[in-house]
């Protein structure tokens, strides 16, 4: 996409979304309804943005970055309601909000680009540790939710491997939006080792706690990841 701007529905929710994940979405309100049919007949991307704190049902207040978000399938429901899939292709910066016209907000957005990349900075090798800190990571989540053991397929572009990670992580929304925020790609590499690794040492230790205690018959806690909470 163009590095200009543009204006395009914007969609809060309950749920920071990375470029090259998918999201499917039901759509009921109606004003979104017609979001989701201006979209279509425009092919217009939707605007992806974290609700943030203080926001009320019709008067959400977005965060200043989202992701585009194209429509990738989709089925109209008889009453009109929209089940989509939804992929995410880049982050883009909000400029200006407008409603007016519109059921819903709209925004004038642009992308937003990663700076260069640091000539002092050793990618490959960072992104080689950020690829083994991941499949260690999926490993033990899947072993405690007892999984059988499976290959691990994880992305070779380390700005994909960075947003993947971003994903995967159980932290809190307001932790997700600063990591869709930094436009330095090592510096997002970084952050995502360190919440990786920080989350692994609580996985050893619940582990741990988990083996000391008597045999009660209940079941190990799985690793609390974020739901997708829509509207």
């Amino acid at each position: 996409m163009a590095s200009t701007s543009l204006e395009i529905p914007l969609f809060p929710l309950h749920v920071v979304f990375f470029p090259g994940m998918a999201l499917p979405l039901h759509i009921f309100e109606p004003r979104y309804r017609r979001m989701t049919s201006d979209c279509l007949d425009t092919n217009l991307p939707i605007g992806i943005v974290l609700a943030m704190p203080g926001s009320s049902q019709g008067h959400e207040i977005p965060a200043r970055v989202g992701t585009f978000a194209r429509i990738i399938d989709y089925e109209r429901l008889p009453d009109g309601r929209y089940n989509l899939l939804t992929l995410g292709t880049q982050r883009f910066r909000i400029l200006e909000e407008r409603q007016a016209g519109h059921l819903y907000v709209t925004g004038v957005v642009e992308p937003l680009d990663d700076e260069p990349v640091d000539a002092s900075c050793d990618l490959p090798q960072l992104a080689a540790e950020a690829n083994e800190a991941l499949a260690s990571y999926l490993r033990a989540v899947l072993a405690l939710l007892g999984s059988e053991e499976r290959s691990i397929a994880v992305p070779e572009d380390a700005t994909d491997l960075s947003y993947l990670i971003a994903t995967c992580l159980g932290c809190e929304d307001d932790t997700k939006q600063e990591l869709l925020e930094i436009t330095s790609l090592s510096a997002r590499l970084t952050a995502g080792i360190k919440g990786l690794r920080d989350e692994m040492a609580t996985l050893e230790h619940r582990n741990e706690g988990n083996h000391g205690d008597d045999d009660s018959g209940e079941d190990q806690s799985p690793v609390n990841h974020d739901s997708m909470r829509l509207n």
